[in-house]
């Protein structure tokens, strides 16, 4: 108890002056900028080195947005042979889209297709941080359509369009809109419903998962200056469990232009056969089959298993999930939560994300990180198939040339093995970026 305690305290105090919600706020504003960046470099996979030439710009007209991530990878060591992995397969030539976007996703029209760096429906307790991009080298193509009509909207996720993969929706009901009461004309009443049909992409088998929810939401302050929010969800995964959580947050966007604070804290209670935010960071990693071990399961005879099958070890239990994002004089923005459920080994799921331009002049700082199974506090700081993890460091030598280095760790999907592995990247580059 006391080194999960810890844990906590840990990410809440190095991730303290905070402005992103698990909804949507967008305390980095980079999708209101516009960017050209390319470079050439070297790239190091599991030893091997490949000279790299990227084109990565990102255009914003308005609420209209586009990213593309074209990277192209040439083997030093088989006379530049170039690099098919990640082409042949998956997304294919589309993988150089990133994204293309209408509006953000606090918006009353927000849609978005290609990577999904963080899909979220509701609150997050079926579907939080959601990645369809876990596997680096075989990215997806994924959709987001959101509509607020005022009285009511929806919110609706699809993680692959080439293949029917995740698919869910939430539809919310805000039945005292026209009474212009005030608090309670905000109260809102939503259903979440998300399937994921074929978790180990094999027609043979029948091992679709999905999962229902009820939410209630109201809106205690909603003002420009100050919001706060109590909320109640219900899930159930079908032949399966269910569970329920309470929780409040709060957001207070600016205090005098030095910083922004965002907090959110949720006690969480699971039945048998359930787990609060099933569809995670890592769930793209999970759906599959993955060793009895790496969800701390220790039966004989059970070598293998799939994160629905897990479901059937999963006992009854209850947990907490704490939050806290924002930003300090624009120059610093931060992110940081973690999810832990007591009595359940190896249940703490973490998401870190910083940024930093120009606090020091001319640096640029980047850092992403996603580690599920979560046991002990030296979990948190071991890279394994558990983790994703970005971190960029940049310095800018001249107006438009940056000399950085990117690291990243990933898993991908070893075929003669037939199982998941962690992959390392190390990149030094030099890189051409133009905001305009």
């Amino acid at each position: 108890m006391k080194h999960r305690f810890l844990m906590l305290v840990s990410v809440f105090l190095l991730f303290g002056f905070l402005s992103l919600n698990a909804q949507g706020i967008d305390p980095f504003n980079q999708e209101n900028n516009s960017y050209f960046n390319g470079g050439f470099g070297m790239t190091w996979i599991d030893g091997t080195a490949y000279t790299t030439f990227t084109l990565t710009p990102e255009f914003a007209f308005g609420k209209f947005g586009i990213g593309l991530n074209i990277e192209l990878l040439f083997n030093n060591s088989e006379g530049f042979k170039f690099r098919k992995t990640g082409w042949d397969k998956g997304a294919g030539a589309l993988r150089m889209i990133r994204y293309i976007r209408w509006g953000r996703k606090s918006d009353p029209l927000y849609t978005r297709i290609g990577s999904l760096d963080a899909a979220t429906l509701g609150h997050g307790f079926i579907m939080g941080y959601y990645t369809n991009q876990a596997n680096y080298d075989y990215r997806k193509i994924g959709f987001v359509l959101d509509i607020d009509f005022n009285t009511f909207g929806f919110e609706s996720v699809t993680s692959n369009l080439g293949n029917l993969e995740i698919l869910g929706g939430r539809f919310y009901y805000r039945p005292l809109r026209k009474t212009g009461l005030p608090i309670i004309k905000n109260f809102e009443v939503g259903a979440t419903y998300i399937s994921d049909f074929n978790p180990d992409d094999r027609k043979s088998t029948h091992d679709g998962v999905s999962e229902w929810g009820m939410d209630l939401g109201l809106p205690i302050i909603k003002t420009k200056f100050l919001n706060t929010v109590l909320y109640a969800d219900y899930a159930k995964i079908n032949n399966h469990g269910s569970g329920k959580a309470f929780g409040i947050l709060a957001y207070v966007p600016n205090v005098f232009g030095l910083f922004g604070i965002y907090a959110k804290l949720e006690k969480r209670y699971s039945g048998e056969g359930f787990l609060p935010n099933y569809f995670n960071s890592l769930y793209e990693l999970e759906r599959n089959s993955l060793s009895a071990e790496y969800f701390n399961v220790n039966e004989p005879g059970v070598a293998v298993l799939t994160k629905a099958q897990y479901l059937n070890y999963v006992g009854k239990t209850e947990g907490i999930f704490g939050e806290l994002a924002g930003q300090i004089l624009g120059k610093i923005k931060l992110v940081g939560n973690y999810q832990h459920n007591n009595g359940l080994g190896n249940s703490g799921i973490l998401h870190l994300e910083a940024r930093s331009t120009d606090l020091v002049p001319n640096v640029q700082l980047k850092y992403t990180y996603d580690k599920v199974g979560i046991g002990t506090f030296k979990d948190v700081f071991t890279l394994d198939y558990r983790s994703v993890a970005q971190a960029i460091i940049g310095y800018r030598t001249f107006n438009y040339f940056v000399v950085s280095i990117v690291y990243r760790w990933n898993f991908i999907y070893d075929e003669e093995k037939q199982e998941y592995k962690p992959q390392e990247r190390f990149m030094p580059q030099v890189s051409f970026s133009m905001p305009f």
